[in-house]
């Protein structure tokens, strides 16, 4: 039987395969560029903006860049150690001299004075006035400590870091004959510290990737050719995104976090949205089609769910563009980019190479069984008993299941977001060696909170005895004091005794903002609360702030696109539910496993376990869009079987035996790809790949293999249920109208 009807993505199949030697110069040509580029992106990597858009701490920076320029755009300290010279020593002082000589030299900074030295009992020689209330913070008289001010965006300030700690190093190991060392501490410093972390991380994490997810598809393919046809795909499809990125350097940066998640996401969505056609590809070989039929009903039945699986990602993928944090921006562009090549890799390249291998698809080295992948036993293969034994008893596997993974989830509602100080990572490095010497003598010099005042120019310097009092008397706060610019501006200055990754930090942020700027502010002046510890407070407020408008949204996302490919409204109430439960436990797992009791612990540097602010959000969004992807590609395919049938357990039975081995498989393979990120050395990429591992271990056994079946026998003929509709419909011709479609075929001659 022959029907009429063209299918537009099975005619661009055939297409591509019949003119494949056209679509593999073109690929071949991408992914030569790509290589050739490659070390031009590498050296471009550089750290992202840290700056969270339009956000109070951003406006503070703008009023101090404004009203007092020496300043810049960002306050750093540069420490000044030596384990043997004593800070009254004259090599100790000329070392100090040394540096301010070569901060005026240096570009990005915009100026620079030294703080009081502890034991030296003459003032401070610039602004005695504000410097010397902080000499009661120093307590080490082998350090001193310079105020340095960053020109430049955040960006340029990051970049800078390394030529700035090289130059004032030098200079102050030249006057000293090396007994004084100094180190950069501060927001951009950290930032530029971990982007190297970063960049370590990323061949360490590819190494071990790759060669995981090359013997899990021979494992479970036990096929070579059918294992590499997933590789090739994935490789040229991540490949290309690196190309696109680096002809695109100049407008859109990267950094080597986005690197890293853009090569796992990349990675493990190319192999298995090739791994799907590619299966059902061979599914229709073994019935006996040819290879162009075969290519035909792939294209139309898994490739039209490929198409909408990394839609809908796409369309999760947006909702990070609510956010103002430009990390998250940086993140939806890199996914959509990398999910969309290998999108039209798997449209494309996947059936120009699958017509290119029919008779080496199913080969097989003599070691290996010859039980044909494939041959899964059909309506009594494993999968399909084992379905039907779920049907037969669905509560009680229902509520097993729910309950065991409502149990993992309990820690979720503890967890706390922050930045952790990443000393295993960091170790070694001028900025973790200075903050450890700091957070010995003064922590809190890294933590500045900043207090800006704005009056109209000419008028009399506001009386901010009371708003010192009120910061003096928090026991957070170290010690307090201003500067005035004589024209329009107002700085109060109060060093915590913290450094600024502590939670006590972020609260005492919190406390200034709410309470006592309001309180004890002179009246009638603007003010805006400023520096990196209001930065961390900013970046959290924001998450926190947006983080049920994304979670809504994707939600709604998910429900709508579902609703209309599925022709259903249970189907997609069950999907939802099923993705919360599987996000819900990875990330009360995650709680337990990474995130320790933070409340004694005041101290910044000491590792807190707490999970980046960023993580929490990716994941979500990740995770809904993959763990939709899973639920089209089983619901569809009993939805393809129900049509023909009408039986609810037989379709299902039938579905989970078609596509359990695949999916269990895909996730494996996703899960290696982002579980290689616990061989990195900070804990936030650790917690990142963690969650989303686990996740899809739990979406792809027990919810896939165990729960959406019972629900599907619970809720019977109400799965496809749908206003106005006697009975579902796809969206796509069903199997037996696939365009072309031969119910016996037989191979042509």
């Amino acid at each position: 039987m022959r029907v009429q009807r063209r299918d537009p993505l099975a005619q661009l199949g055939v297409l591509m395969a019949r003119y494949r030697y056209r679509v593999f110069a073109g690929w071949l040509i991408a992914v030569a560029v790509s290589l050739i580029g490659l070390p031009c992106l590498l050296a471009s990597i550089s750290s992202p903006p840290i700056e969270v858009a339009g956000s109070e701490s951003q406006q503070a920076g703008t009023v101090l860049r404004a009203g007092m320029p020496s300043f810049g755009n960002e306050q750093m300290s540069a420490l000044l150690h030596s384990d043997t010279l004593r800070t009254t020593d004259p090599e100790f002082q000329a070392a100090i001299d040394a540096a301010m000589t070569a901060t005026g030299s240096l570009d990005g900074i915009s100026g620079a004075v030294p703080l009081p030295v502890y034991g030296d009992p003459k003032p401070a020689p610039a602004m005695p006035e504000t410097l010397e209330p902080l000499r009661s913070l120093l307590h080490d008289d082998h350090t001193a400590y310079l105020l340095i001010g960053l020109a430049g965006d955040d960006r340029r300030r990051q970049d800078l870091i390394p030529i700035e700690q090289a130059a004032i190093d030098q200079a102050t190991q030249a006057a000293s004959n090396g007994a004084v060392r100094t180190y950069l501490i501060g927001a951009s410093a950290f930032g530029q510290a971990l982007q190297r972390a970063e960049i370590a991380d990323l061949t360490r994490i590819e190494l071990v990737a790759v060669p995981a997810a090359i013997v899990v598809l021979l494992v479970g393919l036990r096929a070579p050719v059918a294992a590499a046809v997933p590789l090739a795909i994935a490789g040229a499809a991540v490949l290309t995104t690196l190309g696109l990125f680096t002809l695109t350097r100049g407008v859109f940066p990267i950094d080597g976090m986005l690197l890293i998640g853009v090569n796992a996401t990349g990675l493990g969505i190319g192999i298995d949205y090739a791994l799907f056609v590619t299966n059902r590809f061979r599914e229709e070989l073994a019935r006996g089609a040819v290879a162009e039929q075969a290519i035909r009903t792939a294209m139309s039945t898994t490739g039209r769910t490929v198409l909408y699986s990394a839609l809908i990602l796409l369309l999760a993928c947006t909702t990070l563009f609510m956010l103002r944090w430009h990390i998250f921006v940086m993140a939806a562009v890199g996914m959509m980019t990398v999910i969309a090549v290998s999108l039209i890799a798997s449209m494309t390249l996947l059936p120009a190479l699958l017509l290119s291998l029919p008779r080496w698809i199913e080969w097989q080295p003599g070691w290996v069984s010859k039980r044909a992948p494939l041959d899964d036993g059909g309506p009594q293969g494993l999968l399909a008993r084992w379905a039907r034994h779920l049907m037969r008893h669905p509560w009680l596997y229902a509520v097993a299941v729910t309950a065991g993974l409502l149990l993992a989830a309990t820690p979720t509602p503890s967890m706390i977001l922050g930045f952790d100080a990443e000393s295993r990572a960091l170790t070694g490095t001028p900025f973790l060696t200075g903050v450890a010497i700091a957070d010995r003598d003064a922590p809190g010099m890294a933590s500045t909170v900043t207090i800006l005042l704005t009056r109209a120019a000419g008028t009399d310097e506001p009386d901010t005895e009371s708003l010192l009092a009120a910061l003096r008397a928090d026991p957070e706060v170290a010690a307090a004091s201003k500067l005035d610019n004589g024209v329009d501006v107002t700085a109060v200055l109060a060093i915590p005794k913290h450094l600024p990754t502590s939670p006590k930090v972020v609260e005492l942020v919190r406390r200034i903002r709410a309470d006592i700027a309001p309180a004890a502010a002179p009246p009638g002046l603007q003010w805006y609360v400023g520096g990196p510890s209001a930065l961390i407070s900013d970046i959290l407020g924001e998450v926190s702030a947006k983080l049920w408008w994304v979670v809504g949204c994707v939600l709604a996302l998910m429900f709508a696109v579902l609703m209309v490919m599925l022709r259903s409204v249970v189907l997609p109430l069950k999907a939802i539910l099923m993705s919360l439960l599987a996000t819900g436990a990875s990330f009360g797992l995650t709680v337990l496993v990474f995130q320790r009791d933070v409340g004694d612990q005041a101290s910044g540097l000491v590792s807190q376990g707490l999970i980046w602010p960023q993580v929490p959000l990716i994941v979500f969004v990740v995770l809904f869009g993959l763990s939709t992807d899973y639920e089209l590609f089983l619901v569809r395919r009993i939805q393809e079987e129900y049509l023909i049938t009408g039986d609810n357990r037989g379709s299902v039975a039938i579905g989970l035996q078609s596509t359990g081995r695949p999916i269990t498989l895909a996730a494996m393979i996703l899960a290696v790809g982002f579980g290689s990120l616990l061989i990195s050395q900070i804990n936030g990429l650790k917690a990142f790949g963690f969650a989303i591992a686990v996740a899809l271990i739990i979406d792809a056994t027990l919810i896939r293999l165990i729960l959406v079946p019972a629900l599907m026998q619970i809720m019977g003929r109400w799965n496809w249920w749908f206003p106005g509709a006697a009975r579902a419909a796809p969206v796509g011709p069903s199997l037996s109208e696939q365009p072309e479609y031969v119910a016996n075929p037989v191979p042509a001659p």
